[in-house]
């Protein structure tokens, strides 16, 4: 590091309140090899910096004005001199404003520093972490009363500075939410493959790595989706649609929005509305947060990894062609045995329970 640049770094630790001993030595014999710094620092010395916010206009005047007038002493109280031809023959005023000028200039300089170098020392931002096992769910109040619904198998994390940090959210997992409504702080949910923009709104996310893709269903309001690998696609949703983007996307800039459900051959982004359960007014992507399993043409393999974490159990199945098959149900505080059960009516398979593993054949 240049011999200024750490004369600089120095200053602004000694500002801050954390030089350590070693370092103000160090300080003193590069201010000792830099007498016109020195000097400007024992003025700089006599200003308590108390303030912890932004300084103002006011504060900032008499800053300087004490500097300026520290200096203005001092040339009074030197003895005055005929100027000799080799030195400076420029005026005492103009001189005198010299002075000033580089003062506030070092005064700015080293509050740039001091603040800098805080912000890369001390603004370290922690994160809180809930997570729910498989087989439970956790309701969350976050600091600005958004409430939080996270399915089995989930984690959410948010920083301790919430507000201030433009109310952001990582999730990974499903988590149904209920955004409290601040026009000037919008809420962003980041997830592997898409960020979730709001403002005050309910909505379903489903983030599962395990599955094959991303699902945002909006229930009222308005949210905009980021498709993260896709030139940074944006997607705006209206109340009852839902968007599908497929967890392995790479690129589909260039590619137009299809407007069917994905089947076996998977568009990487679609668009489509959502349907009611039956005749009520149940909205199948969010029925978990009312202990409903809703399935709907669904294959076996996807559904064994939903069972799994519904129930907080370990499924293996042996039975080739039951993974490629799917079905459709709808239930509501049945046990692991009583759904199997009604699987079985679709399409016979036998299984048995062995040390907490269902294996199925």
């Amino acid at each position: 590091m240049e011999q200024h640049e750490r004369l600089w770094e120095l200053m602004a630790k000694r500002t801050a309140g954390i030089l350590s001993a070693a370092e103000e030595m160090e300080l003193e014999v590069l201010l000792e090899a830099a007498p016109e710094v020195a000097r400007q620092q024992e003025l700089l010395d006599k200003i308590s910096l108390q303030s912890t916010g932004k300084p103002t206009l006011e504060r900032k005047e008499i800053l300087l004005d004490r500097i300026m007038g520290d200096m203005a002493a001092a040339e009074n109280n030197e003895t005055p001199r005929i100027p000799e031809a080799t030195e400076d023959s420029t005026p005492a005023p103009r001189r005198r404003w010299r002075a000033m000028a580089a003062a506030a200039s070092l005064l700015l300089l080293l509050g740039a520093a001091t603040m800098t170098y805080l912000r890369t020392t001390t603004a370290t931002v922690v994160w809180s972490t809930v997570q729910t096992r498989p087989g439970s769910k956790t309701r969350i109040t976050l600091p600005d009363g958004t409430l939080v619904m996270l399915n089995a198998g989930s984690t959410l994390s948010y920083p301790n500075n919430f507000a201030k940090s433009g109310r952001q959210v990582k999730l990974t997992g499903e988590g149904y939410f209920d955004v409290t409504k601040m026009a000037n702080y919008p809420f962003v949910i980041h997830t592997n493959t898409v960020d979730i923009k709001v403002l005050g709104t309910t909505f379903n996310v489903r983030a599962y790595a395990d599955e094959p893709h991303t699902e945002t269903a909006l229930i009222s309001g308005a949210v905009e989706v980021t498709v993260k690998d896709a030139g940074k696609q944006h997607i705006t949703l209206s109340p009852r649609q839902k968007l599908l983007v497929a967890n392995s996307i790479m690129d589909t800039a260039s590619k137009p929005l299809p407007a069917a459900r994905p089947d076996d051959q998977k568009p990487l982004i679609v668009l489509e509305s959502m349907e009611k359960e039956h005749a009520g007014s149940l909205i199948a992507e969010a029925a978990w947060v009312e202990n409903r399993f809703v399935y709907r043409n669904e294959n076996f393999s996807q559904l064994i990894k939903r069972m799994e974490r519904w129930y907080g159990i370990t499924i293996e199945c042996h039975n080739q062609s039951l993974l490629q098959t799917s079905f459709t149900g709808n239930v509501q505080g049945e046990s692991l045995d009583q759904l199997l059960g009604m699987l079985k009516q679709t399409k016979q398979f036998e299984y048995n329970v062995t040390a907490g593993k269902v294996i199925i054949h």
